[in-house]
């Protein structure tokens, strides 16, 4: 997508940083014509290969970082927004990067035209893929976007969310959601808790990145059994109640040591036994 026109623009969702990095960098803008959707663009993203799923996603920059408001309402809340993956693999490197800024600026600046935009892309990947495609609109980010997934009821939506209401109200059938617990605090405990009480599927990002010396992740919470869902990110295979978890990503082990004695979003061993006992 590029920008196609200049007026009625809405400069005042972008933060004074986006905002001039949107005037030093406007010929990227208008010029140059950057996918929204990528198809099978990572590692994770490719596993689901073996299940016969091709996933596309849309990768925007999170928070606050290009925003005025927010992108992920529940970040503070959950203690993502420092540990957020949006710079880790591929998506760290500076066109990927320079990519997700651009998307963002562009939604934010012509939310219309950024949907017609994207509606026609997932035509697009859906006419080359069938019903094996599979698209995630919330890569990097925590947006309902409910609005675009039932204008298209053939195609396969899935998401993670941090937001709990959104698994709550989730009615869509080609929307599948699995909520993302986070252990920083009481009221996320208590949230990731009662998610899986509730028979939501529920994903836990555990300490560990499994190398040596380090612990593996846990099999069961408490009698609850655990899945990997690091083997494949096609979460909408998985049955609707599971409960699994992932190895931390983008960090090193001095980082991970420390988070094993203090509250944050990654689930550590003391936090996950205390999350056990409330389920």
């Amino acid at each position: 997508m590029k920008l196609t026109g200049t007026g009625n623009l809405d400069w005042d969702k972008l933060n004074t940083t986006a905002q001039k990095w949107a005037l030093d960098n406007w010929e990227y803008l208008t010029t140059v014509n950057t996918p929204l959707i990528n198809v099978d663009s990572s590692t994770k993203i490719e596993k689901g290969q073996k299940l016969k799923i091709a996933t596309g996603i849309l990768y925007l920059k999170p928070a606050d970082l290009v925003a005025v408001k927010t992108l992920c309402p529940t970040a503070k809340l959950m203690g993502c927004k420092k540990d957020c993956l949006e710079s880790s693999g591929q998506l760290g490197m500076t066109t990927a990067d320079n990519a997700k800024v651009k998307r963002t600026i562009l939604m934010l600046l012509n939310a219309e035209e950024f949907k017609i935009e994207l509606k026609r892309e997932i035509i697009k990947h859906h006419k080359k893929h069938g019903d094996s495609l599979a698209i995630r609109l919330n890569g990097t980010s925590d947006l309902d976007f409910t609005d675009i997934i039932a204008s298209m009821p053939n195609v396969q939506f899935y998401d993670y969310t941090k937001v709990y209401s959104r698994v709550l109200k989730n009615k869509l059938p080609n929307y599948d959601l699995t909520f993302s617990g986070s252990a920083n605090n009481t009221k996320s405990l208590h949230m990731t808790a009662r998610a899986i009480s509730a028979g939501y599927r529920t994903v836990l990002a555990v300490n560990t990145a499994e190398t040596k010396g380090e612990y593996k992740l846990p099999s069961k919470l408490g009698l609850i059994p655990l899945i990997n869902m690091d083997d494949t990110d096609v979460r909408f295979k998985d049955d609707s109640n599971a409960v699994g978890v992932l190895k931390r990503k983008g960090s090193n082990k001095l980082e991970r040591v420390t988070d094993e004695s203090r509250d944050g979003f990654f689930f550590n061993q003391s936090n996950i036994n205390k999350l056990a006992a409330m389920v």
